[in-house]
């Protein structure tokens, strides 16, 4: 039986015997990813995850993805009786082919190619590493003498899985000789082109729920200033959720906002996919309100943090939180949505199946994730510069530039069957009346 644990605290004389030579020999810290097999530790999985894995990223949850995607090809393993020191190539597109037939346990739903294709990078990276330390006895060793990887790395526009990745640091590189023919056998991941736009009615009710504008809010009126603008900033910038992550206070306070023309535009410099900056458009009177959250609510949170603290990223954790003044997370901005949705009833009802029961089961899940949001700045963004006179190609390009697109023809696909929702002209009015 093949299971993770976590190291505890450093290790000392209470920490488990079976543990505390593996600390010594590799200077495992709390918190790093262990693989036990029927209770002895897998050593050649331990070095694999602690010298590979933890120093790429520094995020608890992608450890426990690399450890899982190796447990899983252990228990596969294990069922077909093969020793993982003698798998070769045709178990590994079996397990690949069993998985994209299974159901997850977790979802009640098929595996998803992009699932398995983590999973699948992941195992290759380990198969890699094993090779070249020469614990693998299989055809996973023909060519070649295996040569160290190197570490030079796809442009992140051409990597699928550019978000397991950290700096230049490519996760299966290929220059190895198991990588070097393993990687054909990943699936291609799917890419997700379900584009769910708010209609105008939802998003009012997210931003009613979000309470008045920061810049118009009195002490009495509730709400939050800063869940009004991290909302703001998806529908009214387009900007992903690590975008919204990646913004530097700084640059909102260099920029000057126009009380007078609150549809004056600023350029705001924002950090995209591939470290890329590009400058964005941002309207007078949502600075004033990024001002507002700045000047009032942020700084409440960093007071209650601790005095003289002091933070670069924009949009913290609330004065309310146990983690108050400290940057906020792509997940908890994700949390934030859900609860947004759950508070104004906008959910879905799916339908999921117990795969070892069979029993049906109907859920409630959120209508609308972050990423929503930016769809609803495209298309309505193209209306609006339809209607201010722009060619259709015109506006099409600007929300091109906004989004961070490549070309216009990726913004052209993904959006062309989706602007009905805000076609109306009254629908499509000014950006400043939604808040209004």
């Amino acid at each position: 039986m093949h299971k993770v644990s976590y190291s505890p605290d450093p290790v000392s004389a209470s920490s488990p015997t079976v543990l505390q030579p593996w600390f010594s020999r590799t200077g495992l810290k709390a918190g790093h990813p262990a693989i036990w097999c029927d209770g002895e530790l897998f050593e050649e999985g331990c070095r694999w995850l602690n010298e590979e894995i933890v120093p790429i990223r520094s995020s608890a949850k992608t450890w426990a993805q690399a450890a899982q995607s190796l447990l899983t090809w252990l228990d596969f393993l294990g069922a077909i009786q093969v020793d993982w020191r003698h798998a070769g190539k045709d178990e590994l597109v079996a397990y690949r082919d069993a998985y994209l037939g299974s159901i997850s346990p977790q979802t009640g739903k098929e595996y998803s190619s992009n699932t398995v294709s983590v999973r699948m990078t992941y195992l290759i990276d380990f198969i890699s590493f094993a090779v070249e330390q020469g614990w693998i006895y299989s055809d996973f060793r023909s060519g070649k003498v295996a040569q160290p990887r190197p570490k030079a790395c796809t442009p992140t526009d051409q990597d699928p899985l550019a978000h397991i990745r950290k700096g230049n640091r490519q996760l299966v590189a290929g220059g190895g000789v198991a990588a070097s023919g393993l990687n054909k056998l990943i699936p291609k991941a799917s890419q997700d082109d379900t584009v769910r736009v708010l209609s105008r009615e939802d998003l009012a009710a997210l931003l009613r729920w979000a309470g008045p504008r920061p810049s118009e809010r009195e002490a009495e009126d509730g709400g939050s200033d800063r869940d009004f603008v991290l909302l703001d900033l998806g529908w009214a910038c387009g900007l992903r959720v690590q975008e919204i992550v990646n913004i530097d206070i700084l640059s909102i306070l260099a920029l000057p906002a126009n009380p007078s023309f609150p549809g004056e535009m600023a350029k705001l410099p924002i950090k995209g996919k591939g470290e890329k900056t590009r400058l964005i458009d941002v309207p007078s009177w949502l600075l004033l309100d990024l001002q507002a959250y700045v000047e009032n609510e942020r700084k409440r949170a960093l007071r209650k943090r601790g005095h003289r603290i002091d933070e670069r990223q924009l949009i913290l954790n609330s004065e309310y939180s146990s983690r108050s003044g400290k940057p906020m997370t792509k997940a908890a901005m994700q949390d934030l949505m859900r609860r947004a949705c759950a508070a104004c009833g906008l959910l879905t009802k799916v339908r999921k199946t117990n795969p070892e029961t069979g029993e049906v089961v109907f859920m409630e899940i959120p209508k609308y994730s972050m990423h929503c949001l930016r769809h609803v700045y495209a298309v309505m963004t193209y209306h609006n510069h339809r209607k201010s006179g722009f060619a259709d190609l015109d506006a099409w390009k600007y929300v091109q530039m906004q989004l961070g697109h490549k070309s216009p023809t990726t913004t052209i696909k993904t959006y062309l069957n989706h602007i009905s929702v805000w076609a109306d002209y009254r629908a499509a009015r000014s950006l400043l009346q939604m808040v209004r």
